[in-house]
């Protein structure tokens, strides 16, 4: 029986106190996984849990397309992920339910405001890592995206002040990565 390859990828459940969500995340290692394997937008992936450490992918691709190119990974120079920074002002720490960060158009628009209209994403903080919902606002003129429910409870977790300057890393589909400048 020859052996499966294998890549090394973060994956996490995050338990949360409402029982409607649950939130997976899953970061570094996955764009490797994607690339190798050529998985592109209308493949398939089903991700079936093995054990606490393993996970089996089984990969369906339109019918028609072809087979997988391993290429070799990208070296770290040419690593760079998804990610913007900002300097954060009193309206995003103030102590109140409608605190919320916007997120700058440049990045929203580049990955999609479909994945900003009430997804749910991890903040991986320099002390805790904290479930945030997102949000969409449109005018006639404009779109704004936020991170909206927990972000005040990340900041505070987070001892985050204003004037800190912090820059949030796609990590995963739905994870960042949140360091301070």
């Amino acid at each position: 029986m020859s052996r499966q390859p294998e890549w090394h990828i973060m994956f996490r459940t995050h338990g949360v106190t409402d029982p409607r969500v649950s939130a997976f995340s899953i970061g570094d290692g996955f764009p490797k996984f994607m690339e190798e394997n050529n998985v592109e937008l209308g493949t398939l992936l089903i991700i079936e849990r093995v054990d606490v450490e393993s996970l089996h992918v089984t990969i369906y691709r339109r019918p028609n397309e072809t087979t997988p190119v391993l290429t070799p990974p990208p070296s770290p120079q040419t690593d760079l992920r998804p990610h913007f920074r900002k300097t954060l002002r009193a309206c995003h720490v103030r102590v109140s339910k409608s605190t919320r960060l916007d997120i700058p158009t440049a990045f929203w628009r580049s990955l999609g405001e479909e994945r900003f209209n009430g997804a749910w994403y991890t903040l991986e903080g320099p002390l805790h890592t904290v479930l945030v919902k997102s949000a969409t606002y449109s005018s006639e003129k404009q779109t704004f995206c936020f991170l909206t429910k927990g972000w005040i409870d990340f900041v505070a977790m987070n001892r985050l002040n204003l004037g800190d300057t912090v820059v949030f890393t796609l990590v995963g589909v739905a994870e960042f990565e949140v360091t301070m400048v």
